[in-house]
C-alpha cells in the first residue's frame, strides 16, 4: 500500500521505479537550457499535487549527470516558515548548502563568511558594554558611585529563517558570493539550486518581493536556480513574471476526460504500483476520472480503496471500495467551504464562463476545488470528486 502514498517523498517513488514519464514534462527543456546557461533562472508553476516536486527531483537527477553542474534540491518549507518568508532567506538557505559541501574550513576569510551566513540564518546574541551610570551622568554623589560598574546589554538578533533582519544584507551577499566561488573551485562545477515548497506561498507579492530578488543575487554570484511557484502567482503577477529574466513553465493538471494519452498515463501510474493486479481496469478508469488528473488525489484514492478492501476482507479492489474511497475524499474536500465558495463551484459546474479574478476564485484554484486544464484545450472544471455533491445542491435549489 505504501506504493500509493500520495503525500510521501516523491524521491522514494523515483528510486523504487514508480515514475512514469509525464506528458509534456519540462525536465528535458529545463536541463538543456541550464546546460547552455548555468546561471539562468527557471520558474515552474502549477497546482498542488500536479507533480512539480517529482519534476524538480528528475531535473536534479538529469543535471547531476552533466560533468560541469552540481544541482542541489532544497524544500524551503522544511527549513523556514513559508508564510513569513523574507528577502534574503533563499540566499541564506543556499549558503548553508554550500557550507555542507565545503565541510571544515581553514581559511580565515571563509570562516568569517561562514559565521555571517550562520548568524543570518539562525540569529545571534550581541553583547554591548555600556559605561556606568555614574560616568554617564558625571555624578559624584555616593548613590551613583555605588553603581559605578559597567553595564552589559545583550541584544538578540533573530535570523532570516525566523524573522526579518535587513541591516547586514550586503554583508550576507558578499559572504554568499565568496562561499559560492570557493565551492565552485573545490568541486569544479557550476552550482544550481532547486527550491521546492514555494507553491505554498499564499501571498503572491511575497513570491515577487522575496524569492525573485534572491534569485537575482544568486545569479549575480554565478549560480543558477529553479523554483516552484503557486498557480495563483502566474495569474496575479503575470506582468512581473513576464518581465523577470527567467524561463517560465506551467504544469497544469492533466485532462483525463479529453486526452487519451493522459488516460493511458494514469493507467500506467496505477499499473506500475499495482504489481499484484488488485485493481481491475474498470476500477482503474473510475479512479482516474475521479482524480480529476491530480496525481496526488489519484494516489490518495488508490490507497483509500485498498484500505476499504482490507476492511471488507477482500483481496481485490471492487467498484464498491473505490466508491467508498471517493466519498471519503469528497467529504474531506467539502469541509470548510463557505456559501460563496459553493456558489462559485455551482457557476463553474453549470457551464457559466469562469476566469479567476477574485480572491475567492484564486482560493478555489489554490485548493484544487477548481481545476485548470490546458491540453488539449484550456478549461476550468469542478474537481470530479466534488461534482456530484454540487450537482445535488444545484438540483435542490432548482426544486425549491
Amino acid at each position: 500500500m505504501s506504493a500509493f502514498e500520495g503525500t510521501s517523498n516523491p524521491q522514494r517513488a523515483v528510486e523504487r521505479g514508480f515514475y512514469v514519464n509525464l506528458p509534456n514534462n519540462p525536465v528535458a527543456v529545463i536541463t538543456a537550457k541550464i546546460a547552455l546557461r548555468p546561471s539562468s533562472a527557471h520558474l515552474l508553476f502549477g497546482g498542488i499535487g500536479s507533480g512539480k516536486t517529482t519534476q524538480l527531483l528528475l531535473t536534479q537527477q538529469a543535471l547531476n549527470e552533466l560533468e560541469d553542474i552540481k544541482a542541489i534540491y532544497v524544500d524551503v518549507s522544511l527549513v523556514t516558515d513559508i508564510s513569513d518568508l523574507k528577502s534574503g532567506a533563499l540566499i541564506v538557505i543556499a549558503g548553508l548548502e554550500l557550507l555542507k559541501i565545503l565541510g571544515d574550513i581553514e581559511e580565515s576569510k571563509l570562516k568569517s563568511c561562514k559565521k555571517i551566513i550562520e548568524n543570518a540564518a539562525y540569529g545571534y546574541n550581541e553583547i554591548k558594554i555600556l559605561p556606568s551610570l555614574s560616568e554617564s551622568l558625571n555624578a559624584s554623589s555616593a548613590i551613583f558611585r555605588a553603581i559605578s560598574s559597567s553595564r552589559e546589554i545583550v541584544t538578540n538578533h533573530k535570523g532570516l529563517l525566523s524573522t526579518e533582519k535587513q541591516e547586514n544584507k550586503d554583508l550576507v551577499l558578499r559572504a554568499f558570493s565568496a562561499l559560492y566561488k570557493a565551492t565552485q573551485e573545490k568541486i569544479g562545477r557550476k552550482i544550481i539550486f532547486l527550491f521546492d515548497g514555494l507553491d505554498r506561498l499564499s501571498d503572491s507579492q511575497v513570491f515577487i518581493d522575496a524569492t525573485l530578488n534572491d534569485i537575482v543575487e544568486i545569479k549575480n554570484a554565478g549560480g543558477g536556480s529553479v523554483l516552484v511557484g503557486s498557480v495563483v502567482t502566474i495569474y496575479k503577477k503575470r506582468e512581473n513574471i513576464t518581465s523577470f529574466d527567467s524561463s517560465s513553465y506551467y504544469l497544469s493538471y492533466l485532462d483525463v476526460f479529453e486526452s487519451v494519452e493522459v488516460q493511458d498515463f494514469f493507467a500506467d501510474v496505477i499499473k506500475v504500483r499495482d504489481v499484484e493486479n488488485l485493481i481491475n481496469p474498470d476500477v482503474r478508469q473510475f479512479l482516474t476520472f475521479k482524480s480529476g488528473g491530480v496525481l496526488r488525489d489519484l494516489m490518495s484514492l488508490c490507497q483509500a480503496s485498498i484500505e476499504e478492501a482490507y476492511m471488507d476482507g477482500s483481496d481485490k479492489i471492487t467498484e464498491k471500495h473505490a466508491n467508498q474511497a471517493a466519498l471519503s475524499l469528497a467529504r474531506s474536500k467539502i469541509i470548510g467551504l463557505t456559501e460563496s465558495n459553493v456558489n462559485i463551484l455551482r457557476q463553474v459546474l453549470t457551464g457559466e464562463n469562469f476566469f479567476p479574478r477574485t480572491s475567492e476564485d484564486f482560493e478555489m484554484l489554490l485548493t484544487g476545488h477548481i481545476l485548470e486544464y490546458r491540453h488539449p484545450r484550456q478549461r476550468f472544471v469542478v474537481h470530479p470528486i466534488l461534482a456530484p455533491i454540487i450537482e445535488n445542491m444545484v438540483a435542490s435549489v432548482a426544486n425549491g
